[in-house]
């Protein structure tokens, strides 16, 4: 549900053309691995995604929204419960040389039932390189940090990382491209328990395929 309205969201505020705008619409399907404390909370899942990205001139916005169902790892520790895993990412690019982007982001994800693992929410600061293969080809290199991020839990972490790496293909003028990324995170959360200080990290990966058209 989260989602569908999501998506409803950003096609609205994507509505209306302007004058030498690009607007991309895309629709795919991922599949993630999901792990708190190393490997002692360790799940997998997968679900659809929604992308709409819009550039004008130097400047670029991406909006990316994830609904995933997660089941616990058949070798993590019992006892584990599934949940759904929704996401929205937004991202504001301005591009500072002929292939090179800086971004600045914001994240945030949603788990239910909120006691199977952690919701949270948490700004990104990073680039994107994209570099051109040959006619309606790209591939493109990302990487960000990850700060203020706010945990349901609780606990603060002093340093996340984004990596992230996709290529797509479209043939003839590339309005519809076949899209394919693959993401990685991981955030160095930690608590306070009886005094003591325990690192509880956070870690996820998502390996998407899709399809965009571009306006």
């Amino acid at each position: 549900m989260r989602l569908a309205w999501l998506t409803l969201g950003l096609v609205v505020i994507t509505g209306t053309p302007l004058r030498a705008q690009a607007v991309t619409l895309g629709a795919g399907y991922a599949l993630a691995d999901y792990r708190e404390q190393a490997d002692f909370l360790h799940f997998k899942g997968s679900g659809p995604t929604a992308t709409v990205a819009v550039e004008r001139g130097r400047l670029a916005l991406r909006l990316d929204a994830w609904h995933l169902d997660m089941d616990p790892d058949k070798n993590a520790a019992p006892p584990l419960e599934p949940f759904t895993f929704d996401q929205f990412n937004v991202r504001l690019g301005i591009r500072a040389m002929s292939v090179v982007t800086v971004e600045a982001g914001y994240m945030k994800r949603w788990m239910e039932p909120s006691r199977a693992a952690q919701s949270l929410s948490a700004a990104t600061l990073g680039v994107r390189a994209a570099y051109p293969l040959a006619p309606g080809a790209e591939v493109a290199v990302r990487t960000a940090y990850v700060a203020a991020s706010d945990f349901a839990g609780g606990g603060s972490a002093p340093f996340g990382i984004e990596l992230g790496l996709t290529a797509a293909y479209g043939p003839g003028s590339g309005r519809f491209r076949l899209t394919g990324d693959y993401e990685f995170q991981r955030i160095d959360r930690r608590t306070t328990q009886n005094g003591s200080r325990l690192s509880v990290p956070i870690q996820s990966s998502f390996a998407r395929v899709g399809l965009t058209v571009r306006f």
